[in-house]
């Protein structure tokens, strides 16, 4: 009789057993991945209601059992969490104890501007965007008044509220790196005598093609010579928001420092973020005698030695004249 109630016992354990371990590991097929926010402080009672309210584990019960018994109640983190569709409820408690959150993305693309930088970071609901010039100036110790092209163009990681300064200051690192390392291995003979020269020079190669060395020697050639750079991107960027997709005669006379068909030299800053390569071809740039280009209408250009031939490119290629 003993025996048999031993028997009986062990039976049930390995039923209660596998009916546990079924239930741990099996896929809960979430018609979508999910994403639960715990707030700090958040009670063992409150996240397996937010877990039945986001139709993640309706099972509030079993979530909590399972947690108590395994020592795990007193560990579970706040934060953003995302759960696949084929998640268990194993794997939430794991993820949740661990504090293993959602990492979000935040891109700050090539030739972005400082202004469109910030309107980013605004219609970014889960970022904090503490923006205010001064404090980056003096967080960062820039030794400039102006913030523009002072980031490398990437893709950054952050959890849910974090602050936009924190990007920001990945980004800045990034980019004196950069800065610092290409700045080392410049060519001789150019027309830019600092770092950030040649980061406001990268700025405008950035902007104008991907025939980035070409481009650079054309500049740094205007730029020995003392001639102006004449760059449209300069102009457009002196425009603001009065640029609407075209650029006229009379806004090729604006008297702003950052038109290059008036002043001569380089603008007062860069016009927009620089990917390496951009800062590369700034500092070394092609050998040649070109001091012209026109855009051909396929992404290339046609570089001319003098003025004759670079009208007759303008003709054949933006003009259309044979």
């Amino acid at each position: 009789m003993k025996s048999k109630i031993l028997l009986s016992s062990f039976v049930l354990f390995l039923i209660t057993v596998s009916y546990s371990f079924y239930f741990l590991n099996k896929s809960l097929y979430l018609d979508q991945s999910k994403i639960l926010y715990i707030e700090p402080g958040s009670s063992l009672n409150t996240i397996s209601n937010l877990l039945k309210e986001q139709n993640i584990y309706k099972k509030v019960n079993l979530f909590k059992v399972y947690v108590v018994l395994t020592g795990k109640s007193r560990n579970l983190k706040s934060g953003e969490y995302k759960f696949s569709e084929d998640t268990t409820l194993k794997e939430i408690v794991k993820k949740i104890e661990k504090g293993d959150v959602f990492y979000r993305e935040f891109r700050l693309k090539e030739g972005q501007t400082w202004l469109s930088i910030k309107q980013d970071f605004l219609n970014e609901e889960h970022i904090i965007s503490d923006l205010e010039k001064d404090d980056l100036i003096n967080r960062f110790n820039i030794k400039y008044n102006n913030l523009e092209g002072l980031f490398h163009p990437d893709t950054y990681y952050y959890k849910r509220g974090d602050k936009a300064s924190s990007i920001l200051e990945r980004a800045h690192r990034a980019h004196v790196k950069i800065l610092n390392s290409t700045w080392n291995t410049r060519s001789i003979n150019i027309g830019i005598k600092t770092d950030y020269e040649a980061l406001i020079l990268a700025s405008i190669i950035e902007r104008e093609g991907v025939e980035k060395n070409k481009i650079s020697g054309v500049f740094n050639r205007r730029l020995l010579k003392n001639m102006k750079l004449q760059s449209d991107p300069t102009v457009i960027y002196a425009m603001g928001e009065k640029y609407k997709g075209n650029i006229q005669k009379s806004d090729l006379r604006i008297r702003n420092p950052y038109n290059t068909y008036v002043f001569k030299g380089l603008p007062p800053s860069p016009i927009g973020l620089v990917s390496e390569s951009s800062i590369k071809a700034s500092v070394n740039p092609e050998i040649g005698n070109s001091l012209y280009f026109v855009s051909k209408g396929d992404g290339t250009h046609k570089f001319s030695d003098n003025l004759e031939d670079h009208n007759k490119a303008v003709k054949k290629y933006q003009l259309k004249i044979k």
